[in-house]
């Protein structure tokens, strides 16, 4: 089906523009997002009524809805930006039912989602690691910081007791899998201190940022109050500020703010899309 492999291209060119904006910029033009969702829901229109079967257009309005869904919780919940959430709409649109070329069995779009998560997972592990070495001194600084707080010893300290007992049980118990729970366990108990500190680490000492107002941009994430002669301009609450309330700030004279600069995440939906369309679902 050429039609399907154009559609998927154009899907594919897309997460590349996507990827490329946010890892420069920090955000994903609008205007391509409403292109990929109008082109989805367009080309499933066309092949609908071109072919009789208007399922493929209802399941294309129901991977839409369903991804709207998704999306929309995550950026209430201040996990994604609307970029995000749009670029999943669209992704919805475009994959909810599986190409002619995939294989493997199963609900593509569902397989798609757990794809796109696990790359998420993985991508920004790895994109901790690089801000951690680019911020070293920093980070090093605010990690030696967290560890030495008398809660995070007392935790470690548990953590590290709980370990020992459970190890005499892996010891002694023959049952294989009951060997493999008190594993994973003894293992978790003796590295997630570590892996929350380093999150929380790279957080502190790697994304926070004073920048002037010529510099910020719709949907920035500003952390601090921007108040000037007793007004509160921005309350730190709302998270996002939006481009009405940057001209604002510089019309009062705001010369600079603070701003946390998140991990991109569009990477994440075209590693998670490739994978899907090669391999299928990591699930």
């Amino acid at each position: 089906m050429l039609e399907e492999i154009l559609i998927v291209s154009v899907a594919v060119i897309g997460l590349i523009i996507a990827t490329i904006g946010d890892i420069k910029h920090k955000e994903v033009p609008d205007y391509l997002n409403y292109f990929l969702i109008i082109s989805g829901l367009s080309f499933r229109l066309f092949y609908a009524s071109f072919y009789s079967n208007w399922n493929y257009f209802l399941y294309g309005l129901l991977g839409f809805g369903v991804s709207a869904v998704i999306g929309l919780v995550l950026y209430f919940a201040k996990q994604w930006g609307g970029g995000d959430a749009k670029l999943l709409m669209a992704l919805g649109a475009i994959f909810a039912t599986k190409p002619f070329f995939v294989k493997n069995d199963g609900i593509f779009l569902l397989g798609l989602f757990f794809n796109i998560f696990i790359a998420g997972a993985l991508y920004g592990v790895a994109y901790g690691v690089y801000l951690a070495i680019k911020n070293k001194k920093d980070f090093a600084k605010e990690f030696k910081r967290l560890l030495e707080q008398k809660s995070i010893k007392f935790i470690r300290n548990f953590s590290f007791v709980t370990a020992i007992v459970l190890l005499l049980l892996f010891i002694y118990t023959n049952n294989l899998a009951t060997k493999f729970i008190l594993g994973f366990f003894i293992i978790f108990l003796l590295f997630y201190i570590y892996l929350w500190v380093f999150v929380k680490s790279v957080e502190n000492a790697c994304m926070f940022h004073t920048i002037p107002i010529s510099k910020l941009t719709d949907g920035d994430w500003v952390v601090e109050d921007v108040k000037i002669k007793g007004k509160t301009l921005y309350n730190k609450e709302k998270m996002t500020v939006n481009k009405k309330e940057i001209l604002t700030f510089m019309k009062e004279g705001i010369k600079r703010v603070k701003i946390k600069t998140g991990i991109p995440f569009v990477p994440s939906f075209l590693i998670g899309t490739l994978i899907s369309l090669t391999l299928g679902s990591l699930v």
